[in-house]
């Protein structure tokens, strides 16, 4: 006799509690609490426990609702492929995007655990595949042995943050330039010279 695998997941419960975590980040300045989430989302507060053990995790799964994976579209070269990859997802960034986005780096700001829960659980998996298209391009010598890809990509990264974080400016035709000149001079450093 084989063991029960438990209660089904309920995908309408998860969506619910996250749609309401969403609404509440979106809303308030001020953190909200369980008792607020289970208000709001209709689900009960023993529902809520079983899915996600803390309100950090309620938060960190909210925060990143209806984002996905990269697929990497391969082009000719490595720099097209990462300009295609960055400036597509800038341009794609809407308003509802833009706002969790925000959000993001508030709750991460507020609180150093959802920062390190969100990075495990989202960024690093995220990143994966333009570090895989960086550990090809060593395979096929097209960049340098020697180089450290994370901080390739943090460099990437940080220029197109900065447009947006610090600049205010996401999606511009001068934005996206910009973006596309880091690219160009982070591949200038890290490309392997024939």
């Amino acid at each position: 006799m084989t063991p029960h695998p438990g209660r089904p997941r309920d995908e309408a419960i998860e969506a619910k509690v996250l749609a309401a975590a969403v609404e509440l980040l979106q809303e308030r300045t001020d953190d909200f609490t369980m008792g607020d989430l289970v208000e709001r989302s209709g689900v009960s507060r023993a529902a809520v426990y079983r899915r996600w053990p803390s309100r950090k995790d309620v938060v960190v799964a909210a925060l990143d609702k209806n984002r996905t994976l990269p697929v990497l579209t391969p082009r000719a070269t490595i720099p097209e492929t990462l300009r295609d990859e960055f400036q597509g997802t800038i341009r794609d960034l809407g308003p509802d995007a833009l706002n969790l986005l925000h959000q993001r780096l508030i709750q991460g700001l507020r609180d150093p655990d959802v920062q390190r829960l969100y990075w495990e659980r989202h960024v690093s998996r995220r990143r994966s595949a333009v570090l895989e298209l960086l550990r090809a391009g060593q395979i096929r010598g097209e960049v340098r042995d020697d180089v450290d890809l994370e901080v390739a990509l943090d460099l990437i990264n940080g220029a197109a943050y900065y447009q947006g974080v610090v600049r205010g400016d996401w999606a511009s035709p001068a934005a996206s330039a910009r973006v596309s000149t880091a690219i160009d001079m982070v591949w200038e450093s890290i490309r392997a010279r024939s």
